[in-house]
């Protein structure tokens, strides 16, 4: 359970890092793509050699790593894109629902135990993430546009996505215990890839790049790497996805909260307060034995 709770404290480090990033004007994909490198070099230093084999195109795991890496740059230029025209708070609930995808994956292909007190917890769950997420009344949660609804619904498809790969692979054994060498090169590829991006963006828009971008990937990189290690790393160890996901999700989402609130002054109004409460319960009732 350590191990979990280091989990969801290293998501909940990426958002407060993400929060800085906007203070001190930090390009989000400039930073991304230097803390995807910088993932490589810290994985390379706990396993004490290069972290991305020189034969990793001939490993079962190879083509899962490259759709990954894709799926790390082109979601998050997605979720980028659909905080601007969705909105933030419209954005929030439908990706967090992403825990529906993966949880039902690993108990309808994989036939994982559901039981009342899961279902229940899942319910509470998803209270929990429109409580939280839920903007005042003043607010309008819904784009001006209809297909603008597209965008934070295909960042949830691709956040569910995310996650039934990472247990697909691990489950169905192509994993062969290489957990730190597939997430490094996962990393590494989504770093090319996204290198790419920068070099159009500099040569045909005219971007930037600052120091300070480098400095915002270097202090992302950590974190960022255990949030992908460590859930693999747990799915390896026998945790059950129906579990781990909701609890990943609705832990990061009480706990950012809670941080916002207390070194943020973001403010706790009832509902949100009530959706707490519902993260708890559900975190407790999947949990239940």
């Amino acid at each position: 359970m350590a191990i979990v709770i280091l989990l969801i404290l290293c998501n909940v480090l990426l958002t407060v890092i993400f929060k800085y990033f906007s203070k001190y004007q930090v390009d989000n994909l400039n930073a991304i793509v230097v803390n995807y490198f910088v993932c490589v070099l810290t994985s390379s230093l706990f396993l004490g050699e290069l972290s991305v084999p020189h034969d990793f195109y001939l490993r079962p795991w190879a083509w899962s790593s490259l759709f990954l890496s894709v799926l790390f740059i082109v979601g998050f230029n997605l979720m980028a894109l659909s905080y601007q025209k969705a909105g933030l708070s419209l954005t929030v609930i439908i990706q967090k629902m992403s825990l529906i995808l993966s949880a039902g994956f690993a108990i309808v292909v994989y036939g994982e135990l559901l039981t009342v007190s899961k279902s229940l917890g899942m319910i509470a769950a998803i209270l929990a993430v429109i409580l939280v997420n839920l903007p005042d009344k003043s607010e309008n949660i819904l784009p001006r546009s209809k297909w603008i609804i597209l965008l934070p619904i295909i960042v949830f498809l691709m956040s569910g996505v995310i996650e039934i790969l990472l247990y697909f692979v691990e489950v169905s054994g192509k994993m062969g215990g290489d957990g730190m060498q597939f997430t490094a090169t996962s990393f590494g590829l989504a770093g090319l890839m996204g290198s790419f991006l920068i070099v159009y963006r500099i040569i045909f828009k005219k971007g930037a790049f600052k120091l300070k971008d480098i400095y915002g990937g270097v202090v992302l990189g950590l974190p960022n790497y255990l949030t992908i290690y460590l859930l693999v790393y747990l799915l390896g160890k026998g945790w059950d996805g129906s579990v781990l996901f909701p609890i990943n999700n609705i832990g990061m989402l009480v706990l950012t909260s809670l941080v916002g609130f207390y070194f943020f002054n973001e403010q706790l109004n009832k509902l949100k307060v009530l959706g707490l409460i519902c993260g708890i319960v559900a975190i407790v009732l999947i949990t239940a034995i």
